[in-house]
């Protein structure tokens, strides 16, 4: 098929030769002002189709400008064509299509241009709404055709480049982390864990900074916003573990884990990070939004695997991680045990396991849910829209 592909141009000038022969013996033959009507009316058309097999197509130069390599969660992507040449040849229909490729799935941007003699043309375009991934853009496919298609010819130019897609963060109502303090090991949220009396010292203020945290006392002595700084008795033993098997709720998986180190990132703690599978990573230490970022960008591109393997950098962070929440699929209890043979150290955790709406856990996710308990960890059987908080009603006039 390929073969007769690439043969197609030949062919067609080939039938164009024919055609073009035959109206001229068509003419001489029979004589008579309509035969050589047809043949002078048919000889513009099948010469250009001629000129046109020997006109080099890879002539044709272009250039891709895009408005961001990284977009966030069902953004959309826009760019700027420009093709140039250096032959003013005549094209007349001219069709220029890529294909942005995520996976085994792709799509399509074509357009249809009257280029004429001109040697440059710039257009722009925008996608539908993209989804978490990384998605290339191998190049530019050129198809160049006359008057009625009689000659078709195409030429791909590569020019490839990748843009990410971040995954999707949602608004959480709490950070869903397991605390250890002095009063045991339960769930709470990040502002459960900070004792307000166990200030640690004053900083500068930054945007962003709770007021409640504001030091007014230094305030009212310098004229500067300060804020207090706490200790973080959770923040050096958290752990968050992403399972990276294929499930039907993989994608909801991978916005909460992103969801949960964004919350992370913006309270100013810090804290661990592991995803596990053949594509999987291990981030000893996320702080600050340029740490939460990087692990973003790995999220986006992690794709779902068969088997959940643990990373080697992994192993370490697993074996010592004191407290931990564990984020994944349906869960059965071998996987269960093989995950938390790995956690010698573990003492409390949560294990959160995603499941479809209206999805109930079944009798092999509850015996797991079981032996997990008897290790310390709080299991949940949660949904996405458990952890998506109200928004408020935005706009009003004031």
């Amino acid at each position: 098929m390929s073969r007769l592909r690439k043969a197609a141009p030949v062919l067609r000038l080939a039938w164009l030769i024919l055609l073009l022969a035959g109206t001229f013996a068509y003419a001489k033959f029979q004589g008579g002002r309509v035969s050589w009507t047809v043949f002078y009316m048919l000889l513009p058309f099948v010469l250009y189709g001629i000129l046109l097999f020997f006109y080099p197509l890879r002539d044709i130069g272009f250039r891709r400008e895009l408005e961001r390599r990284e977009l966030p969660f069902g953004g959309t992507l826009k760019a700027e064509v420009t093709l140039a040449r250096k032959i003013p040849f005549p094209l007349l229909y001219v069709s220029a299509a890529e294909e942005l490729h995520n996976g085994g799935t792709a799509k399509r941007s074509a357009v249809l241009l009257l280029l004429g003699m001109r040697r440059r043309k710039t257009w722009q375009y925008e996608t539908a709404p993209l989804r978490r991934g990384e998605h290339v853009l191998e190049g530019l496919t050129i198809e160049a055709s006359d008057f009625f298609g009689w000659m078709k010819k195409k030429v791909f130019l590569p020019g490839r480049e990748t843009v990410l897609v971040l995954p999707k963060i949602l608004d959480l109502r709490q950070l869903p982390v397991s605390a250890a303090d002095d009063r045991g090991a339960a769930a709470s949220s990040a502002a459960a864990v900070r004792d307000p009396a166990s200030a640690s010292g004053i900083r500068e203020y930054e945007p962003g900074d709770r007021m409640s945290r504001i030091h007014w006392p230094s305030f009212a002595r310098t004229g500067s916003l300060h804020t207090k700084e706490f200790e973080d008795r959770r923040s050096q033993d958290l752990l968050l573990v992403l399972d990276g098997r294929s499930s039907g709720t993989f994608e909801e998986q991978v916005s909460l884990a992103a969801s949960v180190l964004k919350m992370s990132a913006a309270d100013r703690s810090a804290s661990g990070f592991v995803s596990l599978g053949p594509s999987g990573a291990a981030f000893p230490r996320v702080e600050g939004l340029d740490g939460h970022h990087e692990v973003l960008r790995h999220l986006a591109r992690l794709q779902p695997s068969a088997e959940g393997a643990i990373p080697y950098e992994g192993r370490g962070l697993l074996a010592g991680a004191a407290t931990m929440t564990i984020i994944t699929g349906k869960i059965t209890p071998g996987w269960t045990d093989a995950l938390l043979a790995d956690c010698a150290g573990l003492r409390s955790g949560i294990l959160l396991s995603v499941l479809g709406p209206g999805e109930r856990p079944d009798e092999q996710a509850l015996s797991a849910a079981k032996k997990a308990s008897a290790r310390g960890l709080d299991v949940r059987f949660v949904t996405e829209r458990d952890f998506v908080a109200v928004r408020r009603e935005e706009g009003r006039a004031s």
